[in-house]
């Protein structure tokens, strides 16, 4: 099974883009995909493929909190002090737990007297499996306000797509990252067949791309880069010199293409429309197909 990941290291530099013009391209071409949404702080891959169908929404349980019970409590206030993340204070004359500081590390609980303090699982996020508009298979998760596991819950999205992957016999999973180098994107690339840093010709986006390929090195998972707006700065040629230098493969560039933005506020991939960046995109599509994906 293939499993391509798209990253960058940085935010807004054009993953999903990206992410969606290839699932329709490869979907175009006959070739059973199944797509996922790492990116679980902020999914957005769905507003492009549109879920046509949702087959189920599954809440995943990975945190835990710490409850009290104020009939039980006797006030002594030691569970105020033991935590460390100040997520307990006093209100009227009881102590207060506020669920988003809570680590549920359970230092609380133990220094209870009276065994008022409880630590119970609790909701991380919710698991929507569907169809997109186009008939593949898509897998997509949402963080909980203020909680924390998300390369837990990357990791449960990915589970769920190589068990949709395996029993459709897809050909190959397509994910789309989560921007930085943080839990996310590591359980992104985490077994993955291969690594598409999406960069821009900026120098911040430059530090982005290096430092996801060094990510992307540990694990040894090869990888190849594509320069998205290549013509808004003399930049470009450095940046792919410098990449390809760190051991990543040029695949081509995208340039800047105002119908992207149509694209976007229509909720479609480029590649539905004829324009510059369509056509460059579909250029990429095909030395991604000769160099990663072997088909």
């Amino acid at each position: 099974m293939i499993e391509v990941a798209i990253v960058s290291g940085k935010g807004g530099s054009g993953k999903t883009t990206l992410a969606s013009s290839l699932a329709f391209l490869l979907n175009e071409e006959k070739i059973k995909i199944v797509v996922a949404d790492a990116d679980v702080d902020t999914p957005s891959l769905h507003f492009l493929l549109q879920l046509k169908e949702v087959i189920s929404n599954l809440n995943v349980n990975f945190s835990r909190k710490a409850s009290l019970e104020e009939a039980l409590c006797s006030k002594c206030m030691k569970c105020v002090y033991a935590c460390q993340f100040s997520a307990i204070t006093i209100t009227g004359n009881f102590p207060k737990i506020d669920k988003y500081l809570c680590e549920g590390c359970g230092a609380c609980k133990i220094v209870c007297p009276s065994s008022a303090i409880k630590i119970e699982e609790t909701t991380t996020g919710k698991l929507t499996v569907g169809v997109s508009k186009y008939g593949f298979p898509f897998v997509t998760a949402q963080l909980e306000l203020g909680e924390h596991n998300s390369g837990a819950l990357v990791d449960t999205v990915r589970s769920k797509a190589r068990e949709i992957a395996e029993k459709n016999g897809a050909d190959l999973i397509l994910i789309d990252g989560a921007p930085g180098i943080g839990c996310p994107v590591t359980s992104t690339l985490v077994g993955a067949s291969y690594a598409i840093i999406v960069t821009e010709p900026t120098p911040a986006s430059e530090d982005g791309a290096k430092r996801v390929l060094e990510v992307a090195k540990h694990f040894g998972i090869k990888s190849g880069f594509v320069v998205n707006k290549a013509n808004i700065s003399n930049y470009r040629e450095h940046i792919v010199s410098a990449l390809e230098e760190q051991g990543s493969e040029y695949l081509g560039d995208i340039p800047l293409d105002f119908s992207v933005v149509k694209a976007l506020s229509e909720g479609r991939p480029i590649v539905e429309y004829d324009s510059v960046a369509s056509r460059a995109m579909r250029k990429v599509f095909f030395r991604i197909k000769e160099v990663a994906l072997k088909l």
